[in-house]
This record gives C-alpha cells, sequence and structure tokens, in this order.
C-alpha cells in the first residue's frame, strides 16, 4: 500500500484556490511541540497553503505554526503546581474554544495533553471541525474508560507506540500507528567517539549524562539528587566526565546555580540531547520523553522520578489501587516492553535470557532499565547504577540489545500513511466539501 495522500499538481491547486485551509493545534508539552513541529514541517513542504495555528513552543513556531500562547504558560506537573497555574490553564482554554468555534479551521490537532485537550475536542465536534488526535492519551495506564469519551470526539487517532493501534480499533476509532519521531530523528548508529569531538569532550574520560528533565520544579527536586550522585561515583571513579544538556536557554541560570553550589565540574550543553546521550557512557535520566531519547541513543540509563509528597501519596495509596494500570511505569522503555505483549523477543525478555534481573523496587516485577522512584531516589541507589554500567560491561550490552530491539518497535512502516498524510488527508475531505473561494 502507497501513502494515501501525495503531491501532486491537482491537490497542490485545490489548496491554493482555497486559502482557508487552515489546522488548529494544541501541544501543552515539550514533547508534544517536538512532535506536532515534524509534522508541521512535513506538511507545508508539501502543501504550503495549510496555515497552522495554536498553542506549542518555539519548535512549532519555527516550523511555521502561528502561536496564540506558548506552552510554558500552561505547563505542569503534580496537583500543587497545578493550583498555581489554574487561572491561565482556564485562559488558554477560552482561547483555544474560542479559535474552535470561530469557523476558520478545516482541522483540529490536539496533541497528548488529555485533560485539556479532550474537553477541546467535545468543542471541535460541536464545532464541525474535523479532530485528529496526536499521541494518544495514555487511556491503557489510567482513567480506561476515557477510550469511550475519545471515540465519540475524535475523527482519527494517530498513535506513536505500536500496541494503541489495536486497542483503538477494537473500540471502533479509525487508529493508525504512524511511527515515533524520534526514530527518525536519532540515527542508531553514531560514532560516540565522533560526537564528544563534536561537543569538545575528551575521548579519554568516561562520560556520564545528568538529565534532570525541562520543567523548574521537576529540575528542582531532581538535580540536587543526581549531583549528589555524581560525587558518590567521582570518588570511585575520578576519571568520570559529568554533563547535563540544557533543555532550553531559559532554564541555564537555575542548573548553574545548582551546579555551583554542588562543587562539581560539569559541563552545560545547549547541543541536542540525544546527541550528547549518544557521546556518552551511561546516564541518569528524569522520568519523560527524556527516557526515549536515551534508549534511541542507546545510552545505558537509570530514570528518575521525584513528585511532590501529596501527589506522590495520591497517585500510590488511591489512584493505583482504584483506575491506574497496576503495570504502570514511568520509563517508556519499559512500558514499551512490557505492553509488546507475548513478543518473546521484548527488551525485558533479552535481559532476562543474558541472566540480568532488574526489579522494580515497587512491584517486583522484571524491568528493562531501572526505576528510581520517590523516597527510593537517593544518592546512594543513584551511584550504585552508575557504577553496575561502569563495571559491567556484560549488562551493558544486553541493555544495548534492548535498545535494538526497541527502535525496531517504534519504526514506521513505510508502506502505511505517516502523520502527515492522514492530516492531509482529512483537510482534504473537509475542504472537499465546502465551496472554492
Amino acid at each position: 500500500m502507497s501513502p494515501i495522500y501525495k503531491t501532486s499538481d491537482e491537490n497542490s491547486s485545490q489548496f491554493k484556490n482555497n486559502p482557508e485551509a487552515s489546522v488548529l493545534i494544541m501541544a501543552g508539552e515539550a514533547s508534544g511541540d517536538y512532535h506536532a513541529a515534524a509534522l508541521v514541517r512535513e506538511t507545508r513542504k508539501r502543501f504550503p497553503n495549510i496555515r497552522f495555528s495554536g498553542i506549542g513552543g518555539e519548535k512549532l513556531e519555527k516550523a511555521g505554526m502561528k502561536l496564540l500562547l506558548h506552552y510554558r504558560e500552561i505547563n505542569t506537573i503534580g496537583f500543587s503546581g497545578g493550583l498555581t497555574k489554574f487561572r491561565r490553564v482556564l485562559s488558554a482554554y477560552s482561547v483555544m474554544k474560542s479559535e474552535l468555534r470561530s469557523g476558520l479551521y478545516s482541522a483540529f490537532i490536539p496533541v497528548d495533553f488529555p485533560d485539556v485537550n479532550m474537553r477541546l475536542c467535545k468543542i471541535a465536534k460541536k464545532a464541525n471541525v474535523r479532530v485528529c488526535y496526536y499521541i494518544s492519551p495514555q487511556v491503557w495506564a489510567w482513567r480506561k474508560r476515557r477510550i469511550f469519551h475519545i471515540s465519540s470526539n475524535v475523527d482519527r487517532m494517530m498513535t506513536i507506540f505500536p500496541f494503541e493501534e489495536k486497542m483503538y480499533r477494537d473500540v471502533g476509532v479509525h487508529a493508525n500507528f504512524v511511527g515515533h519521531t524520534m526514530v527518525r530523528d536519532i540515527p542508531g548508529n553514531l560514532d560516540r567517539y565522533a560526537l564528544r569531538s563534536e561537543l569538545g569532550l575528551m575521548d579519554s574520560r568516561k562520560l556520564v549524562t545528568l538529565a534532570p528533565g525541562s520543567r523548574r520544579s521537576e529540575i528542582s527536586r531532581v538535580l540536587p539528587v543526581m549531583l549528589d550522585a555524581a560525587k558518590l561515583h567521582i570518588r570511585k571513579y575520578p576519571d568520570t566526565q559529568f554533563v547535563i544538556p540544557l533543555a532550553g536557554p531559559h532554564l541555564r541560570n537555575l542548573i548553574e546555580s545548582f551546579v555551583v553550589n554542588s562543587g562539581l565540574d560539569i559541563k552545560i550543553l545547549e547541543s541536542d540531547a540525544s546527541r550528547i546521550m549518544a557521546a556518552s557512557d551511561s546516564g541518569l535520566v528524569a522520568s519523560g520523553t527524556a527516557t526515549l531519547q536515551a534508549a534511541l541513543a542507546r545510552m545505558p540509563h537509570a530514570v528518575v522520578y521525584i513528585i511532590d509528597n501529596f501527589t506522590w501519596i495520591l497517585a500510590t495509596k488511591v489512584l493505583l489501587p482504584l483506575i491506574m494500570d497496576p503495570d504502570i511505569h514511568v520509563a517508556i522503555a519499559n512500558m514499551l516492553s512490557i505492553k509488546s505483549g507475548n513478543d518473546s523477543d521484548s527488551p525485558i525478555d533479552i535481559m532476562l535470557k543474558r541472566g540480568f534481573r532488574i526489579p522494580c523496587l515497587e512491584c517486583g516485577r522484571p524491568l528493562f532499565v531501572p526505576e528510581i522512584l520517590q523516597h527510593n531516589a537517593t544518592p546512594k541507589n543513584l551511584a550504585f547504577w552508575l557504577g553496575r554500567f561502569r563495571s559491567e560491561p556484560a549488562l551493558t550490552a544486553a541493555i544495548d540489545e534492548g535498545f535494538v530491539r526497541l527502535r525496531e518497535m517504534l519504526e514506521s512502516d513505510p508502506s502505511r500513511p505517516s502523520a502527515s498524510d492522514i492530516v492531509c488527508e482529512m483537510i482534504q475531505e473537509r475542504v472537499s466539501m465546502e465551496p472554492l473561494a
């Protein structure tokens, strides 16, 4: 099967004759900004007259989207953080609601961020705007009944994890696995030492990446623990060089203040985090999209997750027993390995076959990469894993084998429609129903 929507003179002329082919995007987080920007770039290359507007960040703006509001205004983590920005979230919601009701848009692309986007989907449907959801809400993790709300208000679902496609199709949602953007952006065969030269790092020293996240509150919780772990590690392995990839220039002063107070000699780089990870021997990574970056860059790592105590207690004592998947995990690599089902070559199975069992400290089940959560996230526990990555080559070889398998799981099939194919098809359907200008 060839891609469903190709550039042609006939299709291009239809968009040229209809200047109102506009798309609204809601990307409320850095990861959504990243994925949606790739979609916008690919679509605008094929049809420059499609106009994009919405909420996002620098990547979407650079790709050609008119930025109505920056996602930083509404991005939060945990309940205590959410309360402080509640008014801004409401304001952003009102802006998007007004845009959807304006009659200007052929399609709405909500990107993840379900607490706001699922409400906007309902408004879009009432306003007769086609809804093409990109990056599925994690209905498989918690509040599983949301999938029925999605089936009522979403025309197309574009998933970046393969197991999600069948889950949606089983309840009548027209869903397509479109591959993961990072697989294209992070090659699997980067030369570690060539990258070190490019980044101005020394070849002779072992390189460890500390990736503390992209939110100020997250960095303030996670980075001090990482730095204390680095102190423990460097006492035993003084030839180690630590590096921190900067998630954005607005975070430099915050990160520098923690590094200066630690007394450690750490390089802070604004280069692409995945290239820094690919150049590294190992690392510590805050939960989130960066965990997948680390896996695709083939960097052995432990995942660190620390939130405010109220949110942690609520999640583990109330939500987990009642509405959350008991197998939910913060590392994307672990989640994908578990959800691959009976696949005997999943990353977890590869680890077990090689004689390594990395246990979940909370539930006891085997994992692919270690997760160090909340009260277990101590400098000693983090340094323990850095030490194992340094001293056990058989362990890191098994992890690397799992990384290769993970990449295979996330690669898109060129014979199937891409995210841009699907968006263009939806706009074409809408345009064909409207009179030309």
